[in-house]
């Protein structure tokens, strides 16, 4: 939020603070998605549904008819100057609010967009040309970008580069063991819930044997079972990260790529956010510091199969620290 006192003579603002009604825009779409998921019977559910139709600002799937709507609008529209990428259950959400907050952020219609829309919607999703005026009127600068998890999917690299081929890259890394039993249980919550009455589901899985399954078919070179949620890959095979970053290295450059360790910006969000404000060219502010935006269900796991994770992902997780050049202790001590 700039005052105008804060205005220096050339128009460009001396100091600049993050608005909080910012970080209310950009937490709404969290608070709408958990009721409309809580709401029970269609009657219910009937207002939370007409309300989500005119949000300013969503977290992904915005009504299709806004999309179409911006289609036929302006065509004068911003490009992306970065995207926030990682796994599913990697902290991308998380990550977003503190990137998204900051006052020369024009916020785009989602933070998750699909890269397989065409380009005339993809681009609907941006802010025109004359948003981005105002903003840096009111701000002294304006980028916009997006926020989604489209690890492990080596598809998003070569379209993302053919058509921003400058976009700067923020990857946030968790540690696969954890990364990969968060993931679980957000399917469990989210997908499995819905279906554990149903006779046809009756014989899905537990979390071991799926974990044996999937490492056997891994090793065998066979297909493994999809997760429900995230790229079409299973559970394992979204914390195999060493042939994504490495693919994502050779297209975009090895300097466009800022690497966040999941667990230090947990530990230090706005610490984590100034350094990313640094690498996006952004002015640095102190950023408002959060609560989790899409915390995932808890849950314990058991020592057994922790320690049949941490043994397969090891000689993944050491490709990918010679890769980086950087240890980050993953299964250390377990």
């Amino acid at each position: 939020m700039v005052c105008a006192s804060d205005i220096s003579l050339n128009g460009t603002p001396s100091s600049l603070y993050v608005d909080p009604k910012r970080l209310d825009t950009l937490h709404r779409p969290y608070q709408d998605f958990r009721r409309r998921t809580d709401a029970a019977g269609a009657w219910r559910n009937l207002p939370l549904a007409v309300a989500h139709q005119f949000r300013r600002y969503y977290f992904f799937n915005p009504p299709k008819w806004r999309v179409w709507a911006r289609t036929l609008g302006s065509s004068q529209r911003m490009e992306p100057s970065f995207a926030s990428i990682g796994a599913v259950r990697s902290g991308t959400s998380f990550l977003s609010s503190y990137i998204l907050q900051h006052p020369h952020v024009v916020l785009p219609l989602s933070k998750e967009i699909s890269f397989t829309e065409t380009m005339r919607e993809l681009m609907a999703y941006f802010p025109t040309l004359a948003a981005r005026g105002e903003a840096e009127r009111r701000n002294g600068g304006a980028i916009t970008g997006y926020c989604t998890p489209v690890m492990p999917n080596p598809l998003w690299i070569f379209l993302a580069r053919s058509m921003f081929p400058n976009m700067r890259i923020i990857c946030v890394l968790r540690d696969p063991v954890e990364r990969t039993f968060s993931h679980w249980r957000w399917d469990q919550k989210r997908f499995m819930s819905r279906r554990a009455k149903d006779p046809h589901w009756k014989g899905f899985p537990d979390f071991e044997t799926l974990v044996k399954t999937e490492i056997a078919t891994i090793r065998g070179g066979g297909m493994e079972p999809h997760a429900f949620s995230g790229a079409r890959a299973g559970y394992l095979r979204h914390s195999i990260y060493a042939p994504f970053m490495r693919l994502l290295f050779e297209h975009f450059g090895r300097e466009s790529v800022f690497i966040v360790d999941a667990a230090e910006f947990f530990q230090d969000p706005q610490s984590t956010a100034k350094r990313i404000y640094a690498f996006l060219g952004l002015p640095i502010v102190e950023p408002l510091l959060i609560e989790e935006r899409n915390p995932g269900p808890s849950g314990e796991l058991d020592d057994g199969v922790r320690e049949n994770l941490a043994a397969f992902f090891r000689p993944y997780n050491e490709e990918l620290y010679s890769l980086l050049d950087e240890d980050f202790g993953w299964g250390a001590g377990k």
